[in-house]
């Protein structure tokens, strides 16, 4: 278990924060959808959090360090697509990878990031999602409903391209929420 995390954490750092425009995907075909690990590990204020506590609704996972570029241009976005959904069931939580705890500690408090972060510090979680997880820092991976992988997106992301991608699956979570506007 700790060469795969070695070698993931060997190449984020060669990659990391490599460009700041973010390589988009169209939303997986749900029969094509693969399931997210089970995650449960601490988060950056020390509490126990796991991916199955995050019911009902869409989850957004975006994978930062306090030390890349990107992660500090995208914080905002990520910041305002979980206040404007957060609401409407979309979970937020971050994955905060090879940094040290003060750092991001700061990172989050400065950027007024209202949402938890995991804390992990050897990318063993970032290990977990192996071919559907994180190649370079800034990563988002957003799940359907049922835990599945829906979209990955690398480098920076913007609201207007995580709300198209969290639009859809709001829906696919809801289908009378479209139905209501």
């Amino acid at each position: 278990m700790r060469l795969p995390a070695l070698v993931l954490a060997c190449a984020l750092l060669l990659a990391a924060c490599g460009s700041g425009e973010a390589s988009s995907f169209a939303l997986i075909d749900p029969a094509e959808r693969e399931p997210a690990p089970d995650v449960r590990a601490e988060t950056l204020e020390g509490e126990e959090l796991g991916l199955a506590d995050l019911d009902g609704g869409p989850v957004l996972i975006n994978f930062w360090a306090s030390w890349c570029g990107p992660c500090i241009e995208e914080a905002p976005a990520l910041r305002n697509i979980h206040d404007a959904y957060a609401d409407e069931g979309l979970h937020v939580v971050g994955v905060n990878v090879r940094d040290r705890t003060s750092n991001a500690r700061r990172f989050e408090r400065e950027l007024g990031i209202p949402y938890p972060s995991w804390t992990d510090p050897a990318a063993e979680i970032a290990a977990r999602f192996g071919g559907i997880g994180p190649a370079a820092l800034p990563s988002t991976l957003i799940l359907d409903a049922e835990h599945r992988v829906a979209v990955r997106l690398f480098g920076a992301v913007t609201f207007a391209e995580l709300q198209g991608y969290v639009e859809p699956l709001l829906d696919e979570a809801d289908p009378d929420r479209g139905a209501a506007s």
